[in-house]
């Protein structure tokens, strides 16, 4: 009777544990994609420029001219990107080493309103070594220099930034919004040949990551 008493007790303490054991097994885990997939959800791809309707002329591309630098750029329809349904994209043909630098202007304001994760672009590369580069200014009115990299691959590709801290983007006041400026993209050529050369890259799709900017509408008069 002593012993039947002693197990009664010991199940007491024995099944509520086993019972929760089983019940966290059969929950499932919650994976750290699904983190990922909220936060997907938070951020939307906008586009800033698709090339398809925007007039481009050789007024859009600056750099020192001389008897060693040409350049021209051109809208072009043939072989387009086979994505997002791309007709149209823009065409870059430079003459020129490595110190120059090539800048291409938008003909539109670039302008994001919204706080922006990312921005990307497509490229399609002929195995330059070239170096593309963005210069953005922020919130603040600070110019950037941000790059895309080396263009040495061929073909189209999607290239992002990712924007760092140190872009400022919030507005300092509710009613004066700030916003990102794209002001132009430049390109310098990577060849160490003492002279020039033609090199040729093309571009399609200009687009951000963004998300609603967080305002504080809380009162504190309470």
């Amino acid at each position: 009777m002593k012993k039947l008493f002693a197990f009664l007790i010991m199940a007491l303490f024995f099944i509520p544990a086993y019972t929760q054991d089983a019940k966290e097994a059969t929950e499932p885990e919650k994976k750290s994609g699904e983190v990922e997939q909220v936060i997907q959800k938070v951020y939307t791809e906008t586009a800033l420029e698709d090339f398809e309707s925007t007039q481009y002329t050789a007024a859009n591309l600056k750099f020192l001219k001389s008897k060693d630098q040409e350049g021209t750029i051109q809208i072009r329809d043939q072989y387009a990107a086979e994505f997002n349904n791309s007709k149209k994209y823009l065409g870059v043909k430079v003459y020129g080493k490595k110190g120059d630098t090539f800048q291409v202007f938008p003909a539109k304001p670039l302008e994001i309103d919204k706080y922006c994760k990312s921005i990307s672009v497509w490229v399609y590369g002929k195995n330059f070594s070239g170096e593309l580069t963005m210069i953005l200014q922020d919130a603040a009115g600070t110019n950037h220099r941000l790059t895309f990299g080396k263009l040495n691959f061929l073909g189209w590709k999607k290239l992002t930034l990712n924007l760092e801290k140190k872009i400022k983007q919030q507005d300092t006041y509710l009613e004066q919004e700030k916003k990102l400026r794209i002001l132009h993209f430049q390109y310098r050529p990577g060849n160490q040949t003492i002279h020039p050369e033609w090199q040729f890259f093309y571009l399609d799709d200009i687009t951000a990551t963004v998300r609603d900017k967080y305002k504080d509408r809380q009162s504190d008069d309470w």
